[in-house]
């Protein structure tokens, strides 16, 4: 098919046209693509965590002992994998539009790279452990590091994955997010922890604790090779619109040239992270030497993470900022900026209010599924939330960072950012001894927020400096702020006013499973499609252009139509009634301008032609 311009009704266009069209709805439907899967994975992890939890990790030192481990060996892998540092949405995301056999080169080296000093780390710490560690304090840990090493071997196994998240292929970066950590991890995890568990009752030398410990971390591993699989099969079928094969990036034909830009981008963005991660270690130690009982408040917190995930949430923009700047096309990469802010404020605004209902059933939640060793990671829940506020908003600026080659500032940041870090834990810990002699309450807030103006601060500069010297920001305050948290705090409080008036009496005539079904169906169905998103609407947080990529983005969406149609059929109807639908829009002519100018040049490359949409 010969390669022509055509600007397409969005009733012409094909699903798969419309996810190879460069756009923000890219990003959009790639979210409410994994809505569903999110939400069955929620369901699979009540199952899991209630039910099987309990029997599996009856000690919250299984985990303890895990992750302390993890934190031991994160700073020498981190080394090992300086030659690759951030080289994906960099690299990939520019050479993707105007050189794919570029592309596949660079895929090349990752692999090289990654399976050598795969080699190199496994060897190091086989050693260490085996001649080492048995003169130590850490005797009963040397099974796990053995274990552990192994997930640097091959140490690719997730680079199919990461190449179609940074090409934007989120439709399948979704299902294969699903399949990976739901279904390979759950199994597999469930299968080795029962093992290691009744082994180590079988075999006291071991003991119950420690085989829990060992089978996690060697389930942990094992099911990155059937991911592996999956996601190759994916990707190959992405590679053949480029006229290549999954063979073609085995191979190690990128040259000195490819190997050197790589290694020297992965050198200068890798170092200050490894001093980060440097400051990670010594901090550890610090709390692992000075704070009784550190091992279980980690578990703890841990736990907690996992219920607070959801804040984080957000518009991943995969490779958009390296493939629009890096292209000359940066209308387009601010107009990405702009629209990844917005939309982010949207989904925070719901996402704090459920999790804030959700807070106040937690402690029964864990007593329904008989969780009583772990209650105590209640009180970390809200402080968590607060903390990860400001992540997806850091995780942009980083991104624009990278994606736009500004490698040098990144690092001066960085560095800045790991010293300070240093010195304030430093002075927390070992001069002020404040953990030492904290309340729990103290010790949470330390262990959840202790950084938390280090990081709020550096994100700020960084915004600063990208203004200044990269991209003219237009970020839509309101519409990111204003109208998200004003719904909000709607949403609290008929939420309150449900969990006191309806859940409780439900709750204490009946049971908690019957409470609490209905409450997850209202919060997760109900309030976003019928309550949440329509006040944000009400209040001007939508415009013509959120509109136009919402349109688009439920065409592509999956499964998750069942949310985004009837949401965009809502918002629509409420567009033509409230007096503040249109006040807040953004200029966005340049950047379709430069959008359709770059999806041409993306067609010139290609051995498949596609559709050009930019309605």
């Amino acid at each position: 098919m010969e390669n022509e311009e055509m600007d397409s009704s969005e009733q012409e266009i094909s699903v798969s046209d419309l996810w190879e069209n460069i756009g923000f709805h890219r990003p959009l439907g790639g979210f409410f693509y994994k809505l569903p899967l999110e939400v069955l994975s929620l369901g699979l992890g009540f199952i899991f965590a209630g039910f099987l939890w309990g029997i599996l990790y009856p000690f919250p030192e299984s985990m303890g002992y895990r992750s302390a481990i993890i934190g031991i060996f994160s700073l020498f892998f981190q080394a090992m994998d300086l030659g690759t540092a951030n080289m994906m949405k960099r690299f990939i995301g520019e050479s993707n539009i105007k050189d794919p056999k570029k592309m596949v080169k660079y895929i090349q080296y990752f692999i090289w790279y990654q399976m050598w000093t795969g080699l190199i780390q496994t060897t190091v710490i086989a050693i260490y452990a085996l001649y080492y560690v048995p003169e130590s304090q850490l005797t009963y840990a040397i099974w796990i590091m053995i274990c552990h090493s192994l997930v640097q071997y091959p140490g690719m196994l997730r680079i199919f994955y990461n190449t179609l998240n940074t090409l934007q292929q989120y439709n399948k970066t979704a299902v294969l997010t699903f399949i990976a950590d739901d279904i390979f991890q759950r199994i597999i995890e469930i299968g080795f922890v029962l093992v290691g568990k009744y082994y180590g009752i079988a075999h006291p030398e071991i003991g119950e604790l420690m085989g829990i410990a060992i089978g996690a971390t060697v389930g942990y591993y094992a099911d990155d090779f059937l991911a592996t699989i999956v996601s190759a099969k994916y990707f190959a079928k992405v590679l053949k619109g480029y006229g290549f094969t999954l063979r073609d990036c085995f191979r190690s034909d990128f040259g000195k040239g490819i190997f050197k830009e790589c290694f020297t981008w992965g050198l200068k963005s890798g170092i200050p992270g490894l001093l980060m991660g440097f400051v990670s270690y010594l901090t550890m130690i610090f709390w692992l030497n000075n704070v009784y009982q550190y091992t279980t408040f980690i578990a703890l917190a841990g736990i907690a993470k996992v219920f607070s995930n959801p804040i984080n949430y957000s518009i991943d923009l995969g490779g958009a900022i390296s493939e629009s700047f890096m292209n000359d096309k940066k209308k387009l990469a601010s107009y990405y900026v702009a629209q990844a802010w917005r939309y982010t404020g949207l989904i925070h605004g719901f996402m704090f209010s459920i999790l804030i209902l959700f807070s106040f059933i937690l402690d029964d939640l864990y007593i329904c599924f008989n969780l009583k060793y772990y209650l105590l990671s209640a009180p970390f829940m809200f402080p968590q939330i607060l903390r990860n506020l400001q992540n997806p908003f850091h995780r942009i600026s980083n991104n624009i960072l990278s994606g736009t080659g500004r490698i040098n500032f990144q690092m001066i940041m960085q560095i800045l950012e790991a010293g300070v870090t240093l010195i304030f834990w430093i002075l927390i810990i070992l001069v002020f001894k404040i953990p030492q002699n904290a309340q729990f309450i103290t010790i949470i807030w330390l262990m959840s927020c202790g950084d938390i103006f280090i990081v709020i601060g550096k994100m700020l500069v960084n915004y600063y400096y990208i203004h200044k010297h990269v991209l003219k920001l237009k970020i839509p305050f309101y519409q990111t702020f204003i109208g998200p948290w004003v719904s909000t705090f709607i949403v609290l409080g008929l939420g309150y006013i449900y969990y006191r008036f309806i859940f409780n009496p439900m709750h204490l005539s009946l049971n908690f499973i019957i409470a609490f079904i209905p409450m997850v169906i209202i919060c997760f169905a109900l309030f976003p499609v019928f309550l949440y998103f329509p006040l944000t609407c009400i209040l001007g947080s939508w415009d013509d252009q959120t509109m136009k990529i919402l349109k688009k983005a439920y065409k592509i969406s999956g499964a998750g139509k069942v949310i985004s149609y009837p949401l965009y059929k809502i918002l629509t109807y409420i567009s033509k009634k409230t007096p503040l639908y249109n006040k807040f829009t953004i200029d966005d002519q340049e950047a379709m301008k430069e959008l359709k100018e770059l999806m041409t040049l993306k067609n010139k490359t290609r051995k498949e032609q596609y559709k050009i949409d930019i309605a």
